[in-house]
């Protein structure tokens, strides 16, 4: 095989692993709030969805003649009646004022097809009808106040939306997961806001009320001079003792 066919091999076989190709460009699931690419990047919808409340309130599909009305939260689960609990979107009939669920905020899942992202949930109702959605996420960093267009259903029990905002952009809005930080985080950020504020402090009162300079402006100096020693001998006296090592003559019974 000469180099000109290698080359026709790899473009043959690069056109017929085409999913290995678009896997380099799959945005795969971090949450239900957000996907990340294989470089790195990420769609972060956080800052879009709201808790306990719908983003997108009621509003028609497409069908002017329909009386459904479609309201739809991303990354949080809303509960807008008993029929519609944790949900993503519900699907409310205006003339009898009836709910169903159509997306089960816990079955999002980030779809990848080339260039696209849809945002794709199932739910089943209160009648045990089976419901989809799907979400095309469209990126345009022009549109700073997200805006959601719903097409409604396009075939029975299948409903589609769009959702257009800088935030449907691959690194352009961050927000923190859902749940925060972390409390190991909490008590690392507590621990040195303490630490900072008792060395300003400290420093502070020596130099200007002690009037002490050089090393002795260090609040407690001769504690944390005489520290490292206090613990090296504790920690020799301990593992001595654990090792069966004789006993220092400095520590006596009490």
């Amino acid at each position: 095989m000469d180099v000109h066919d290698m080359f026709r091999f790899m473009f043959l076989l690069l056109i017929t692993r085409s999913d290995y190709v678009y896997s380099f460009d799959s945005c795969v699931d971090r949450s239900a709030c957000s996907c990340q690419y294989g470089n790195g990047s990420i769609i972060d919808l956080g800052s879009i969805g709201k808790k306990g409340n719908f983003a997108f309130p009621y509003q028609s599909g497409g069908d002017p003649g329909s009386s459904f009305q479609y309201a739809y939260n991303p990354c949080y689960p809303v509960t807008d009646t008993n029929d519609c609990s944790n949900v993503a979107s519900c699907q409310m009939d205006k003339n009898t004022n009836a709910r169903y669920s159509i997306a089960d905020a816990a079955s999002a899942k980030f779809v990848s097809v080339q260039n696209t992202v849809t945002l794709d949930y199932n739910s089943e109702d209160q009648h045990g009808s089976k419901k989809f959605l799907t979400v095309n996420l469209i990126c345009d960093l022009g549109v700073k106040t997200p805006k959601l267009d719903v097409t409604g259903e396009t075939v029975t029990n299948y409903y589609v939306y769009t959702l257009t905002s800088e935030c449907c952009c691959a690194d352009v809005c961050h927000m923190s997961e859902p749940g925060g930080l972390s409390f190991g985080s909490i008590i690392c950020i507590t621990f040195s806001c303490l630490v900072i504020m008792y060395l300003v402090v400290g420093v502070t009162y020596m130099t200007v009320v002690k009037k002490e300079r050089g090393k002795e402006m260090i609040p407690n100096y001769s504690f944390w001079s005489d520290l490292p020693g206090l613990i090296k001998e504790g920690c020799t006296f301990t593992f001595g003792k654990m090792c069966g090592g004789s006993r220092d003559a400095s520590y006596n019974d009490i």
